[in-house]
């Protein structure tokens, strides 16, 4: 009797660790998981760029630098804008 419930809480802990196994593979699989992935590395590149941006422009005082006019900034997130907007100097409607 000890025997077959020793074994069988052992056949339940591997199966919970079999299944924990294949959700993590599943998210992992998961287009969300990469896009998450792809945007955090394209934040971390962004704040790298603009730590080592500060650093130049304090070690060099007097350096002029050009700014990216493609530059997203945060302050610029709080603007809104329509996803498509035609090229003729027309007016967005009003959300």
């Amino acid at each position: 009797m000890d025997n077959e419930l020793l074994q069988a809480v052992k056949d339940l802990e591997h199966a919970r660790a079999e299944l924990s196994g294949q959700a993590v593979g599943q998210y992992k699989g998961s287009l969300g998981f990469k896009e998450g992935l792809k945007r955090m590395g394209r934040v971390t590149y962004e704040y790298g760029y603009r730590v080592a941006l500060a650093r130049f422009r304090a070690r060099y005082l007097d350096a002029d630098i050009e700014e990216d006019p493609f530059t997203i900034y945060p302050e610029d997130d709080s603007v809104p804008m329509e996803r498509q907007q035609d090229f003729d100097n027309s007016v967005p409607p009003e959300p």
